[in-house]
């Protein structure tokens, strides 16, 4: 045995020892193990046991029993997406190769109110304006720009949240410069990146306005939170519209898509028309368990500038309007119909 291979040994043994004590051990894959690790780290991290009424410690006295050494992985999937359903949080998910759990709710997306009905009767369909994140239209017979925005996911780079193309509100708005108002939908909007809903709710700012608070689980205690932190909306952007808006919102409006309507909200001339929001907020954190297996889990509260919490609630309308089965049958949308009304009402004021 040369001295090098000797060395090798002597320097392998000290790493895996020095790993061992400042690292510890690499947790055991097992299904008791698996499970331990994913009720415990809620336990210490997840921010909304209270506000949601759940007993944590009675969700592990019903289930940890059904956990053995001989638990499956469909069995353990099975279980761990019982944990999930119980949270009831949007930003709660569980990812395996056996499925994806997540929040039940979510069928909230297959609600009418959630759906455009039969729009080209309501806004002028002939031309192609429609990007990944925005439509905008005109309505027929009203001077009212119609703006969709589908999502504020991003696709910014490196250590920069900027995603440049949310810088198109400005064309849409340089064209939408001499409407009467807008009417701006996120009713299928599932939320995204703060920083895009920001970039968007600027070019309507009148005046820097605190639109919301947030406060961040910084403990392992059950009530180990942050001070609560402002948040503010302010103009940004070569214009801004400050013409009368409705914003359209439904229980599909989630995320980062509340809190730009929280924003919106602050202005004098806009009007919140539809359903209440998901009321979720909860910038969720993401992690792995032995078996491979990812999840998250909100870290956060969120509040609007009264403090009145977003989460398990959402944003209240001040026109609530919803579109029934039978009006989506019939052609009817009652959220867009209620938009013109409003707006209209507002122009002739």
């Amino acid at each position: 045995m040369n001295l090098r291979f000797v060395l090798l040994i002597i320097i392998s043994i000290i790493f895996i020892s020095c790993r061992k004590e400042f690292f510890g051990e690499d947790p055991k894959n097992t299904p008791v193990n698996n499970f331990e690790i994913f009720w415990n780290d809620f336990n210490k991290n997840y921010s909304q046991f209270e506000i949601r009424h759940i007993n944590w410690d009675s969700v592990y006295l019903v289930y940890k029993p059904q956990i053995t050494s001989n638990t499956d992985n469909i069995q353990l999937y099975n279980i761990l997406s019982k944990l999930v359903y119980t949270i009831n949080d949007m930003h709660v998910n569980l990812f395996t190769p056996y499925g994806t759990a997540s929040w039940k709710s979510k069928a909230f997306g297959s609600y009418p109110s959630s759906k455009f009905i039969n729009l080209c009767q309501y806004i002028i369909c002939d031309n192609n304006q429609k990007s990944p994140i925005f439509e905008y239209r005109s309505f027929r017979g009203f001077n009212i720009g119609y703006i969709i925005i589908y999502t504020f996911e991003g696709e910014g780079s490196g250590l920069s949240n900027i995603d440049n193309r949310y810088n198109l509100i400005d064309n849409i708005l340089e064209q939408f410069k001499y409407k009467q108002g807008i009417v701006i939908d996120v009713r299928s909007n599932g939320g995204g990146e703060l920083f895009n809903a920001l970039t968007v709710a600027s070019r309507f700012a009148d005046e820097k306005r605190l639109f919301g608070k947030v406060c961040f689980k910084n403990g392992l205690g059950k009530n180990d939170f942050s001070d609560w932190q402002n948040q503010y909306v302010e103009p940004s952007g070569t214009y801004q519209y400050k013409k009368p808006i409705v914003v359209i919102t439904s229980r599909a409006t989630s995320s980062a898509a509340e809190q730009f309507v929280l924003a919106m909200k602050t202005f004098p001339y806009v009007t919140i028309v539809g359903d209440t929001t998901g009321g979720g907020m909860g910038l969720p954190m993401y992690r792995e368990l032995p078996n491979g297996w990812s999840y998250r889990l909100s870290t956060s509260i969120g509040a609007d500038p009264d403090n009145h919490i977003i989460e398990g609630r959402g944003v209240i309308p001040d026109f609530p309007v919803q579109t029934s089965v039978v009006d989506s049958i019939k052609g009817i949308d009652r959220l867009i119909e209620k938009s013109i009304e409003v707006i209209t009402m507002k122009i002739n004021k």
